[in-house]
């Protein structure tokens, strides 16, 4: 057989043998790589990875993580207790970030899941933004780019800075420690 010949067969053979075990596959209007029946959102972890490298969340930023002891981290933990009782009452603190009049605290409760909740300050009052409260897995999305995207859609006055720092813990939210672990097709870490 000839070089050229033998080169040919060898590429259609590695690319068979690609695309037997590759995939692109939609899910929930997204795309996700599937490797022999792990899916890997790609995307999300290249967002956050761009957003780790150019996001500004060290001390001299202008966003401020509070101590759960200021009064302003008391009256926003008070406005997520009352927010859905009985349920809510339970709300303890785990992080809380706050930046020109908006907050993004992160919560765990007794009987519900952790959530991530966006308050805005209305007066004097800490309000919880109905619509911008993540609670639950991303699976199989990378948990930090899905819940990211999530709030700043449900709260576009949100100032991305603030959102951008908000740590979202992959063993929480995520399919995986690293937010690019697989995830079986039925959504379930392996």
């Amino acid at each position: 057989m000839k070089r050229h010949v033998a080169a040919i067969v060898a590429l259609i053979t590695a690319l068979l043998v690609v695309d037997s075990h590759v995939d692109w596959v939609s899910q929930d209007g997204g795309q996700l790589l599937e490797v022999n029946g792990q899916r890997y959102d790609l995307r999300g972890w290249a967002a956050e990875q761009t957003r780790a490298w150019q996001s500004n969340c060290n001390a001299g930023a202008p966003r401020a993580t509070l101590s759960p002891n200021s009064p302003t981290a008391q009256a926003i933990l008070l406005a997520i207790q009352q927010h859905s009782l009985p349920d809510s009452r339970s709300a303890r603190m785990l992080q809380l970030l706050q930046q020109d009049g908006w907050s993004v605290a992160e919560v765990a409760f007794d009987t519900l899941n952790p959530s991530l909740v966006v308050l805005r300050l209305q007066g004097e009052q800490w309000r919880v933004q109905d619509r911008a409260v993540w609670s639950g897995s991303t699976a199989p999305w990378h948990s930090g780019d899905l819940v990211r995207r999530y709030l700043g859609e449900k709260a576009p006055a949100l100032p991305k800075a603030l959102l951008d720092c908000v740590q979202v813990d992959p063993q929480r939210y995520g399919p995986g420690p690293d937010g690019l672990g697989p995830v079986s097709a039925l959504g379930t870490r392996p």
